[in-house]
């Protein structure tokens, strides 16, 4: 079954350290509510002013809208009156024009006019091509005869309703532009209902401007009147003015009697509301800026993000000086652990408070000295283990060897009866003197080969020279330092292995290879080798990790494993590796500096 891995495994904050973990704690616990809070609040002001704002100003729109519907109704009454007059309807069906008849058109024009006094002008037309108004001072229309036939047929497609024609740019008698909308209606005869002509009511975009001019102070912005048809009524940046506007966008997105919507136009962000009149079908538009509505949010934000950033400080840096006072006392314990680490055992915890830190600078003060009196005691005991180990191994080297010897010697007297014997007794005589003398635990690796040397005259004896031995070992290791009988009992393995099952002569090479912390010797013979099993135990009997079974070979590899690593170390020692039918080869590895 798999270990469930917690929440800091996944995010690496287990491998931080403890200032830092106090650090992300404070900023969970302090930074993040305070940020989230402000920003909440914040989202929620803009929410409301928002909401408020639109409420507002469609409530504004609403009666903005009644105010216009109330004089578009106005006109539409005063274009009414001529629908009641019977002698100005008798003047109008008559085609002369008598100065009785231009007097009497002047009375009611007048009558008009004075209905209501923000009327820009009136006009009665007859089916004559007459036109009759009252002079003011700006108020006629220089195009007041080129619109006749169009507004003619307008007025009788009307059948007497009035029809609103939108704003259009009229041109003054002085030559300035003028923005007006016009109400016609047609003039019928009371008696025969035939059309005789029809009355043409101006009005200024003026009375829509200083209807328009509240709901533009009070929002900072714009509004925008179209008709039915799309066409503006009224701009208040005086450029859409007396134009289409279909498939603008502020037309696409108002749907419905009412609504908002946001927008951005020329690069500036609105809140546009609208409303339509369910009498005239004219809409309105609000723009709102975003910036201006936001404005005193916006200064609340700052000042609130300028307050969180400084309460964000300060936390931040009492959470550094706190998370550095909390853990100083566990910084300095690291460092004295990482001093024993590295074998610097001569440090103490100065232990200043008895909180949890103090409690455990005392037990780790505690731990230190029973550490130091366990190693002392250890070293006394390794110590002299090590030389009884040594005297025991030294002891035990190859018993057998002097046994093969002496019956060798023995065999060799019966039969030749010659001065080989003699050889042959002087060289184990050398041999013996060197195994048994104890004075040196180390000799020259030039001495360890002479004494190899010697080892090797006996066995070619014993094997009948069906062994070549060759030694490839660089000059500036002759003066070398090693252990005595090191090589012999690797050497007579591979000889005793390697010729076993061989007819013919087998190599045997001894190499040496200098590496940057390590000397490493190499004995490789062309044996049969040994299978992965064989291999295996023999390994395992030469660490000592199986008994060897009776088997001399086991014995004497381990022998000088176990030596090597009581030397020098348990990271230095013998390797072997080997296959069946390519013979062995023996690694032994050494330290290169001699005081290793």
């Amino acid at each position: 079954m798999k270990k469930r891995r917690g929440f800091f495994h996944f995010t690496g904050i287990s491998s931080m350290t403890m200032q830092k973990k106090l650090i992300i704690v404070f900023v969970v616990l302090i930074i993040i509510p305070i940020s989230a809070t402000g920003f909440i609040s914040y989202q929620n002001y803009i929410q409301s002013i928002n909401k408020n704002t639109k409420n507002y100003v469609t409530e504004l729109i609403s009666n903005m809208q009644t105010n216009l519907d109330n004089h578009l109704e106005d006109m539409m009454t005063v274009s009414k009156i001529p629908l009641y007059s019977v002698s100005m309807q008798q003047y109008l069906s008559h085609q002369e024009m008598t100065l009785e008849k231009q007097r009497q058109m002047d009375f009611y024009i007048g009558l008009l006019d004075s209905m209501r006094k923000d009327l820009y002008s009136a006009y009665i037309y007859d089916n004559f091509s007459n036109v009759f108004y009252r002079i003011k001072s700006d108020a006629i229309r220089e195009d007041m005869m080129s619109q006749y036939e169009k507004w003619k047929e307008l007025a009788i497609e009307g059948n007497g309703d009035p029809v609103i024609i939108p704003t259009q740019r009229v041109v003054r008698a002085n030559g300035s532009p003028q923005y007006l909308f016009t109400v016609l209606r047609s003039i019928r005869d009371i008696g025969t209902l035939e059309n005789i002509g029809f009355v043409a009511v101006d009005a200024d975009i003026s009375i829509i401007e200083n209807v328009v001019q509240e709901l533009n102070t009070v929002t900072n912005g714009k509004t925008l009147i179209i008709d039915g048809e799309n066409n503006v009524a009224y701009d208040s940046d005086h450029i859409l003015t007396a134009s289409n506007i279909m498939g603008n966008e502020v037309v696409e997105k108002a749907v419905g009697d009412q609504g908002s919507f946001n927008i951005v136009v020329d690069h500036i962000s609105y809140i546009c509301s609208y409303s339509v009149s369910k009498d005239t079908g004219w809409k309105i538009f609000a723009f709102i800026p975003v910036n201006y509505l936001h404005h005193d949010a916006q200064l609340t934000r700052n000042v609130t993000l300028t307050t969180t950033i400084g309460i964000i400080g300060f936390a931040l840096l009492v959470s550094v000086v706190l998370s550095f006072m909390m853990t100083r006392n566990l910084r300095q314990m690291t460092d004295l652990m990482r001093s024993v680490r590295g074998g610097n055992m001569d440090v103490s915890f100065d232990v200043k408070q008895k909180d949890e830190v103090g409690i455990l600078g005392m037990e780790f003060n505690r731990m230190l000295r029973r550490m130091k009196e366990l190693i002392s005691e250890i070293y006394v005991i390794q110590s002299r283990k090590k030389e009884a180990d040594l005297e025991a191994l030294q002891s035990q080297i190859n018993p057998h060897f002097i046994y093969n010897t002496l019956e060798t010697i023995r065999m060799t007297a019966e039969i030749n009866d010659d001065e080989e014997v003699a050889e042959m007794t002087f060289t184990l005589g050398k041999l013996l003197r060197y195994s048994i003398n104890r004075g040196r635990e180390t000799v020259e690796l030039k001495e360890e080969m002479q004494h190899l040397e010697r080892y090797l005259q006996l066995l070619r004896y014993r094997f009948n020279n069906r062994f070549n031995m060759t030694f490839e070992i660089p000059q500036e290791l002759l003066n070398f330092p090693v252990m005595k009988l090191t090589f012999q009992p690797i050497v007579e393995n591979a000889i005793i292995h390697g010729v076993e099952g061989k007819p013919n002569e087998v190599s045997i090479r001894l190499s040496a290879e200098m590496k940057e912390q390590l000397i490493i010797f190499s004995i490789k013979d062309e044996g049969a080798g040994m299978d992965g099993v064989t291999l295996d135990l023999l390994r395992q009997s030469m660490n000592g990790t199986r008994d060897s079974g009776g088997s001399k070979t086991g014995v004497g590899l381990r022998n000088v494993n176990e030596r090597i690593k009581l030397h020098y170390g348990e990271m230095y020692g013998l390797e072997i590796e080997s296959k069946w039918g390519d013979g062995t080869t023996v690694y032994l590895k050494l330290p290169r500096r001699q005081g290793d």
